[in-house]
């Protein structure tokens, strides 16, 4: 219940900033910008496959795969829509609803719906969710 009423009260709050300050585009664009240049890049599938061979002795090496998918699933994700929220702020390609929601998500330090749902169930912000 208190989650749900602080979201809404985020919900809400303006989507502008104070003069002097940086905009709301911009810091959007720099949260975006720094955690693309944080996202590493998906592993090499065949390489844990070849490293981890998923045998019928060794269980956790199949879990090990399987993690490794999803893991790339979120990367991909991730690096997809934080290149496309930035040419969106610059105007580059249309602002989806997608991408509204996730840049407001950025601003607000939470993290985007379709990352939590492609990743790791977490309640943790943002900043500490990477």
């Amino acid at each position: 219940m208190t989650l749900a009423i602080l979201t809404s009260i985020i919900s809400i709050q303006p989507k502008s900033s104070s003069a002097g300050g940086k905009s709301r585009d911009q810091i959007i664009v720099e949260i975006s910008q720094d955690l693309a240049a944080k996202t590493p890049a998906p592993f090499d599938l065949e390489m844990v496959s070849q490293k981890f061979p998923t045998e019928y002795t060794e269980s956790m090496n199949t879990v090990l795969f399987q993690e490794v998918i999803r893991y790339n699933k979120l990367l991909v994700v991730m690096a997809e829509m934080l290149i496309n929220v930035q040419k969106a702020v610059k105007g580059e390609v249309v602002m989806s609803e997608e991408l509204d929601k996730m840049s407001t998500s950025l601003f607000n330090n939470q993290v985007p719906l379709k990352w939590a749902g492609v990743g790791f169930l977490s309640l943790k912000p943002l900043a500490s969710w990477t």
